[in-house]
């Protein structure tokens, strides 16, 4: 069962030449579908109830504007969208996202969020991964201090792969017979698991992958302050799943850019025509991002599922591509 209350304002401005709207909702959905744990002595792991409950709250942005108008015509629509997740209500159940990933679900978070080992880098005395304990004292506060040992470090949540904001910006541009129309869009706020470019190219040597190049910058002698371990060919050093491997997932990418000439009647009215336009476009052509690896839109089908996102398993960067053709009407 699903309730949602919504509440926009819709406006134009300066005879209209800057129009948008703006809308806030909250939307609650509870009895969902949930595999509750049940004691084992009953031959069985789970069984599905009506339990989940499940919060969504944020802001719409939509604004489209008139920049030029005359013989050059400039458009522009820009739409933002901020939401916050959180799960309300699954009666003390913990979810995990499956074996390979560090994604969970869990009370009072948002769906998928990643759970792990907190990375506190390397000690500069022998090489060793560090983390932080995470423990809770007698009083009730949290040990931050550090440990190379894993067992001793307790996981917390360090990271969502939802992001916080997504947003794209599209100019049209017209002169004459010419049109042209640039598309941006982007994530904000979120972070990706780099389950196989990390925790296997990026592991000390523990396997036989191919190394990034950040290995280069490894620990090798006392003194030196790195946040990459000392390689240990075979041997487990800070390969261990932990915030180590999870990093921004932040981009800004240029989608589409799509330049055309259509063709006048008179021009065509001998070929019989009534239209022709020649156009060429071309598809992520650029890419802004801190990530550190082939692409931050992040698959990995082998576990994905709506609770294991944001993870890379090598996953292949998007191709470049070139479109040249034509739209005929006679």
């Amino acid at each position: 069962t699903t309730t949602q209350i919504d509440a926009g304002i819709d406006f134009g401005i300066f005879n209209n030449r800057i129009t948008g709207e703006i809308d806030y909702y909250i939307k609650k959905t509870d009895g969902l579908l949930l595999n509750v744990n049940i004691p084992a002595t009953t031959g069985f792991g789970s069984v599905v109830k009506n339990v989940g409950k499940l919060e969504n709250r944020g802001w719409e942005f939509v604004i489209n504007t008139q920049n030029l108008t005359g013989k050059l015509n400039w458009t522009t629509n820009f739409n933002v969208a901020l939401n916050k997740g959180k799960v309300t209500d699954i009666q003390g159940q913990i979810i995990e996202g499956g074996v390979s990933s560090m994604n969970r679900v869990e009370q009072g978070y948002n769906v998928g969020v990643f759970y792990t080992v907190e990375f506190a880098g390397v000690d500069p005395a022998n090489g060793n991964a560090l983390f932080y304990k995470n423990t809770k004292n007698a009083d009730g506060t949290i040990d931050r201090t550090t440990t190379s040992v894993y067992s001793q470090a307790t996981r917390v949540v360090v990271g969502d792969p939802n992001p916080d904001l997504i947003f794209g910006i599209t100019n049209n541009f017209s002169y004459r017979n010419f049109d042209l129309s640039v598309f941006f869009n982007g994530v904000q706020g979120n972070q990706n698991n780099i389950y196989g470019m990390g925790r296997y190219s990026s592991a000390s040597m523990l396997y036989e992958d191919n190394n990034t190049a950040d290995q280069l910058r490894r620990w090798r002698k006392p003194g030196d302050v790195t946040d990459i371990p000392q390689v240990r060919l075979y041997r487990v050093n800070g390969s261990q799943a932990s915030s180590r491997y999870i990093v921004d997932g932040a981009y800004v990418r240029l989608r589409n850019v799509s330049l055309g000439y259509t063709f006048n009647a008179r021009q065509l009215s001998k070929f019989k025509m009534e239209k022709l336009r020649i156009y060429v476009s071309g598809q992520n052509l650029l890419t802004f991002t801190k990530y550190p690896y082939w692409d931050p839109e992040v698959n990995a089908d082998s576990f994905d599922s709506n609770i294991a996102k944001g993870n890379d398993f090598y996953t292949p960067p998007q191709p470049r591509t070139f479109l040249f053709g034509l739209n005929v009407n006679f």
